[in-house]
């Protein structure tokens, strides 16, 4: 029962807060003739003080936080660093880089031309992104591996069962982001967020392999973090790339070599049921 009553608060609390302010930030820049846009960092809303868009933007910027409220609303706290491994920071640092490469490289034999954008502003922009991701982005991990995904993991068996229901309700939270980034390929929008839905939980998987192995909240978020900025490159160097489908992809295939080394499900999970108080 209490753990039910935990699941109910985080869902309530992380779920709410971030479509309150999401679905707010949009409407209300709608309002002012001044429509968010996601990909901004905290430096660009920064900038943006002053304008008539600033409102929209910091609201639909903090709508991200919903994870991280949820995880200090339920109080189950666990380790921030935990035990790395040279194994777990290698998987977390080198997860982007397989899944990203093959979308760039199709992409680029596709005869894509490449933005006109200088190496070193290049360079900038995406490591900018990447500082700003893992402080918004990056903190969903509290919630979503620090208290969903070991909750999951004491009522179920396997270590898939509580992967792919986790990373269901992950992509389930980002769904009015991709309603508002989609809705005007109309019906192709649903088999678009399917294909999200199924990246999601692919990253829930693999994300939470090197969680279980690290017990560490920061080497998830870094994961976390240099995924999105992967993807944030693709498409700052080749806008337009109808190939970011090449990454879902790559992800499932990740997660067999993954799951083919490590057979999850042949051995008990290594972070233990009990939350740490540190």
């Amino acid at each position: 029962m209490e753990a039910r009553r935990g699941v109910a608060t985080y869902l309530l609390v992380s779920f709410g807060w971030t479509w309150l302010l999401w679905i707010g930030g949009w409407w209300l820049g709608d309002v002012r003739a001044a429509p968010v846009t996601p990909q901004m960092t905290l430096v660009d809303v920064w900038a943006m003080i002053g304008a008539a868009g600033f409102l929209p933007q910091l609201l639909f910027a903090l709508g991200v936080f919903g994870p991280l409220l949820g995880y200090l609303a339920v109080g189950r706290y666990r380790p921030f660093w935990g035990r790395p491994t040279p194994e777990t920071v290698f998987l977390a640092t080198a997860v982007p880089v397989v899944t990203a490469v093959p979308a760039f490289v199709v992409t680029m034999a596709s005869g894509i031309a490449v933005a006109d954008v200088s190496a070193s502003a290049a360079v900038g922009a995406v490591g900018v992104y990447f500082v700003s991701n893992l402080l918004t982005s990056g903190t969903e991990e509290f919630g979503w591996r620090g208290f969903l995904h070991p909750v999951l993991r004491e009522h179920d068996a396997t270590f898939w069962g509580a992967a792919w229901k986790g990373g269901l309700v992950w992509a389930v939270w980002h769904y009015p982001l991709m309603v508002m980034l989609y809705w005007q390929l109309g019906p192709v929008m649903v088999l678009t967020i399917g294909g999200f839905t199924a990246s999601i939980v692919a990253m829930a998987w693999i994300t939470a392999l090197v969680y279980e192995r690290s017990n560490s909240l920061a080497l998830a978020a870094l994961l976390h973090g240099l995924n999105n900025t992967a993807g944030f490159a693709l498409v700052l160097l080749f806008p337009g790339t109808p190939f970011t489908v090449v990454s879902a992809v790559m992800a499932w295939f990740v997660v067999a070599v993954l799951e083919r080394r490590y057979r999850v499900d042949a051995q008990p999970s290594s972070q233990g049921g009990s939350p740490s108080s540190t």
